[in-house]
């Protein structure tokens, strides 16, 4: 199982940027997810946006909460839970070039009071214990290496009752990732290390008193993103050789159409799953 550095997740963020910019309308989503196409969705940044709406109604985000955004991307969630909600907000990201676009962001919404945006790794924060309600992670927790570091530090800085709250990827069963080569090119291609199914997650919460709260399954809603992705592949594998004609980039960028094609073709043998799942501190 191939391991990534917080340099190499630094890095597919920072080269694959120009792509989610063109593909995935990255300046009006501000979200690098799948998003929830429910019933009536017909836009991708609606999508992305119903997917803050959705994981912030399973979390029950009530206006008092103080959040912490762990990878936060270029900050859509954060500035969503500040303006739509109420929200004092934390986005923290390992890369500086995410945290000065989440800024700038925030000050074009207005919400630049109640959100602060860092670089930092969120499974070695500086923050005190008990400093926040609600920890919250769309398509960022699974990235992890180690997600008991993860849970262990959650658990730290949440407050007694606080909650974790994540929208991800998640294998269907407990296989052996080494043997599915289809999901190795899939989380590969977003620097991500392995995933687990939601029981090992919870497995790995528990030590660290976090206990189940609320989960729903939301594949099927994800699925117009699945199929943007495979149709966003042809061109991206056109556009890519031909850049490469004149120079080289890093692997991420060049191997990112690999990476769609591999996603939907993971999903269509249900090798994976995606949830909107949240832990509760005891």
């Amino acid at each position: 199982m191939k391991q990534f550095s917080n340099q190499d997740i630094i890095t597919y963020y920072d080269r694959t940027e120009p792509h989610y910019k063109i593909w995935w309308k990255m300046n009006d989503s501000m979200g690098l997810h799948y998003g929830l196409w429910d019933k009536g969705i017909k836009k991708l940044p609606d999508a992305i946006m119903n997917m803050n709406v959705q994981l912030a109604k399973l979390g029950e985000v009530k206006k008092a909460h103080h959040v912490l955004d762990a990878g936060c991307g270029i900050g859509g969630s954060s500035i969503y839970l500040a303006k739509n909600i109420g929200c004092t907000v934390i986005g923290i990201t390992l890369s500086e070039k995410q945290v000065r676009r989440a800024t700038a962001n925030a000050g074009r919404h207005g919400v630049q009071d109640r959100v602060t945006f860092k670089a930092m790794d969120y499974t070695a924060t500086s923050f005190p214990d008990n400093t926040f309600d609600i920890v919250w992670g769309i398509e960022s927790i699974q990235t992890a290496g180690d997600k008991a570091a993860f849970f262990k530090e959650a658990a730290r800085i949440l407050k007694p009752g606080g909650r974790v709250l994540m929208a991800d990827v998640f294998k269907s069963y407990a296989y052996n990732i080494d043997e599915q080569v289809l999901l190795q090119k899939m989380i590969n291609g977003w620097a991500m290390s392995d995933l687990l199914t939601l029981e090992q997650l919870h497995e790995a919460a528990l030590p660290f008193g976090l206990k189940p709260f609320k989960d729903r399954d939301i594949t099927k809603e994800v699925y117009p993103s699945v199929l943007r992705l495979l149709l966003i592949a042809f061109p991206g594998t056109i556009g890519t050789w031909l850049y490469m004609v004149y120079r080289r980039t890093h692997h991420f960028a060049e191997k990112h159409y690999e990476t769609c094609f591999a996603q939907y073709f993971a999903y269509r043998k249900k090798l994976w799953k995606y949830r909107l799942a949240s832990w509760q501190k005891q």
